[in-house]
């Protein structure tokens, strides 16, 4: 058995003193809200940023014109043609990644 001068205890010890700072600190403006009796909301940036990729998502057309035209006029004048070998791998990849996620 090996002993160290720093045992896994003063790491466990030094981050649980930094979290009762983080608790004390949190009852603090807890209990300096309360007298002001005001709600304050406070969003992290991490949330903005997914609620900005939100909106973006959400202004993006469904359908790409640019992309559906060529194949449609292809279908409309018989020469869209796609090898079975294609169909295939994108059957065997699509079912492989649906049974991982």
């Amino acid at each position: 058995m090996n002993i160290s001068s720093t045992s896994s205890l003063q790491d466990l010890a030094g981050l649980l003193s930094g979290l009762q700072d983080v608790t004390k600190t949190a009852k603090a403006q807890k209990v300096e809200s309360n007298q002001d009796n005001k709600d304050e909301v406070l969003i992290s940036t991490r949330a903005k940023q997914f609620q900005r990729a939100y909106e973006l998502v959400a202004q993006t057309p469904d359908v790409r014109p640019e992309k559906v035209a060529p194949l449609q006029d292809a279908i409309k004048t018989g020469t869209y043609n796609v090898r079975g070998e294609q169909v295939a791998n994108k059957l065997i990849a699509h079912t492989i990644l649906d049974t991982i996620l």
